[in-house]
């Protein structure tokens, strides 16, 4: 009988302790699900105020023209307006020959709010490493990067090339978010061209080739040859305030209003020409387009596929392929997007968050598909 009892109390007490233990890992569930309410923002996205250390880009900013007519019937527009709005989106942006002509927010978004544009920064590096051959700071995309960072000549990083970070196959350690001493301290981990690998670092080590070649802070470099070049509008850019060197995060983090992501896919459209001046080499922008022969899907740290990086695929929603077969696009995180389609002289600039119905190719295809 004081067997059958002691067993019965461990019992109790193991379901005590279980109890107890389950308890405890609800609370601290809870609790931590109340610290990231109070440390984070509600949106990553386009609360600008959350983000404490934002270095100024001066712009030069001019309004794009408003179309007083579009090809595209009113009710094509407002299909896919709704389309957006039910995603999640905070601006959804459409230019056709350079002119707006559909213009709409949601969730008190304006056309000058500003938001993070996630990697849609990186397209931005790519353009300023054309400018830079261009001007002769950097002799070709071909070139090793231990010529621009010597500190890489004595090991295996002295065989990546320029080329290799435009496309995200140098082999690189992936360190996820950290931009201090890249240079210094990330090894190589594979030989460049093993393998497809979509890393900040790679970026970010475009960025540190970018300001010893030509010399500039990146932040002078984007808003002379760039930024106020576009007509665009003050920018901003995070800065890595938990690291010495305090770089600006050039792999995401730039803070632009919807219509200057228009500018910048116009730029594409305009073969890299704005009014009168070429901003951008025309070859270089065919060069960025140019599909990477390890993953064609990928270009100069852009976009050039409905199907993107596996990571952000939406499951149970399959893509179909863009109808116009130049349509490329820029890409960040929470499905931040400009949509580039130079032969129908379209750009469509959406912001917003992730939504799991989103289809890359709905709004392009539906335009298109007007169009023709």
């Amino acid at each position: 009988m004081s067997k059958l009892i002691s067993k019965l109390s461990l019992i109790a007490i193991l379901k005590y302790i279980a109890i107890t233990i389950g308890s405890l890992a609800i609370l601290g569930a809870i609790a931590f699900k109340i610290y990231q309410k109070i440390i984070y923002p509600d949106s990553f996205v386009k609360d600008v105020d959350w983000y404490k250390s934002l270095a100024p880009i001066k712009g030069k900013p001019a309004k794009l023209p408003v179309a007083t007519s579009s090809p595209i019937p009113q009710a094509t527009l407002d299909q896919i307006a709704t389309y957006a709005g039910k995603n999640d989106s905070y601006a959804l942006l459409v230019l056709h020959k350079g002119e707006i002509i559909l213009e709409r927010y949601w969730q008190d978004f304006t056309a000058t709010s500003t938001s993070n544009s996630m990697s849609m920064s990186k397209t931005v590096v790519a353009l300023l490493i054309g400018i830079a051959i261009e001007e002769g700071h950097i002799t070709s995309e071909l070139d090793p990067v231990a010529k621009y960072i010597p500190e890489w000549s004595q090991d295996q990083r002295q065989q990546i090339t320029i080329q290799d970070l435009l496309l995200m196959q140098s082999g690189l350690q992936n360190n996820g978010h950290r931009t201090d001493n890249l240079a210094f301290n990330l090894p190589a981990v594979l030989s460049p061209g093993e393998k497809f690998d979509y890393n900040n670092a790679n970026t970010q080590i475009l960025t540190e080739v970018l300001t010893r070649a030509t010399g500039e802070k990146y932040i002078d470099y984007l808003s002379t040859r760039l930024w106020q070049p576009l007509q665009a509008n003050d920018a901003a850019i995070l800065l890595d305030a938990n690291r010495p060197t305090q770089n600006p995060k050039t792999f995401c983090c730039l803070f632009a209003t919807p219509d200057d992501w228009g500018k910048v896919g116009q730029l594409f459209v305009n073969r890299g020409r704005v009014n009168n001046q070429q901003i951008v080499p025309a070859a270089w922008l065919d060069k960025m387009v140019q599909p990477s022969p390890i993953n064609p899907k990928y270009g100069y740290q852009i976009w050039l596929e409905a199907e993107i990086y596996p990571g952000f695929q939406q499951k149970g929603h399959p893509t179909p392929s863009f109808l116009a077969k130049d349509t490329v696009y820029l890409n960040g995180t929470s499905l931040q997007r400009v949509y580039i389609i130079p032969s129908q002289e379209l750009v469509i600039v959406r912001i917003g968050e992730h939504s799991k119905d989103w289809d890359d190719t709905v709004i392009p295809n539906t335009l298109v598909d007007a169009l023709n």
